[in-house]
C-alpha cells in the first residue's frame, strides 16, 4: 500500500484522498502508510476519548513529518456536540476544521449498501462542502492544496 501511495502522490495526482481504517499503525516511525501525506484529516466521534486520540495522532503525524493535521467532528447529534468538539479540540490543540451532523439517511444508505441519493443528507453535504473549501486553501510545503 505504501508503495502504491508514494507513486500516486509523487507522479500521478495533485490530490489523493485515502480513507484509512481507525488506528495509529499508519503513523509508524518506520515510514507507515501515511509517510508521504501532506495533510491528515482525523475523523472524531463526540467523545473525550476520540479527541484525546486525535491529539495523540496529531503528535505522531508531526513526528513523521506530516505538516498539517486537522480534526473533523462526526456524528454530532445534539447542538451541544459542536461546542463539545470546539472546546475539547482547543484544549488538546487539535485544529477543528468542521463538524458533520448525524444523519439517519447516511446510516440507512450504509446499511443498504447504496449511495445517499439526491435530496438526502443535505446538512452533511453542506458541511462537507464547507470543509473541502476550507482545506482547499491550506498551504502545504509552500503549495496551496
Amino acid at each position: 500500500m505504501r508503495g502504491i501511495l508514494s507513486t500516486v502522490i509523487e507522479e500521478a495526482a495533485d490530490v489523493t484522498l485515502v480513507d484509512m481504517e481507525a488506528g495509529l499503525e499508519h503513523l509508524s516511525r518506520s515510514g507507515g502508510t501515511l509517510a508521504y501525506a501532506d495533510l491528515l484529516l482525523v475523523v472524531m466521534e463526540p467523545t473525550r476519548k476520540s479527541i484525546v486520540t486525535a491529539a495523540r495522532t496529531k503528535t505522531l503525524a508531526e513526528e513523521l513529518g506530516i505538516p498539517r493535521t486537522y480534526g473533523l467532528g462526526n456524528k454530532a447529534r445534539l447542538p451541544e456536540d459542536a461546542e463539545f468538539f470546539r472546546t475539547l479540540c482547543a484544549e488538546y490543540a487539535v485544529p477543528l476544521v468542521g463538524v458533520i451532523p448525524y444523519d439517519t439517511g447516511v446510516v440507512d444508505a450504509d446499511r443498504s449498501g447504496t449511495s445517499l441519493g439526491v435530496g438526502r443528507g443535505e446538512a452533511v453535504r453542506a458541511e462537507l462542502a464547507r470543509v473541502i473549501g476550507a482545506l482547499d486553501g491550506v498551504s502545504v510545503n509552500g503549495h496551496t492544496a
